[in-house]
């Protein structure tokens, strides 16, 4: 099943770290953290892919792993649906300087 809650597990070239949970609904992808929310867009079928999301703060009281609170991040990166696996790597727009490993894994469904 493509759809799918993904635990996420982010680290930036910096050595900041975080983690979020997001939801994979037909190639549409909405998540977030206690104080940032992503989104963005994977393909509906297991492979490589390129995409950009944008990371967005909501509630003050955390920085960013890349120190900037609103930005988009050009990424790369492999879905597996089959083994509920999600991995990129990424650079914020504009920033190219800043980037981010991210890793994820399938916990749970979507419905």
């Amino acid at each position: 099943m493509t759809n799918g809650i993904f635990h996420i597990d982010f680290r930036a070239n910096n050595g900041d770290y975080g983690d979020g949970l997001v939801v994979v609904k037909d190639g549409a992808v909405n998540g977030g953290d206690p104080h940032f929310l992503y989104q963005g867009r994977v393909p509906t079928k297991s492979g490589s892919f390129e995409s950009q999301f944008t990371v967005g703060k909501w509630r003050d009281g955390n920085r960013n792993v890349v120190g900037v609170d609103n930005y988009t991040l050009d990424a790369k990166g492999h879905v597996d649906y089959e083994n509920g696996i999600l991995e990129l790597q990424g650079s914020v727009v504009g920033a190219p300087h800043l980037t981010i490993q991210l890793k994820g894994r399938k916990i749970q469904d979507a419905v």
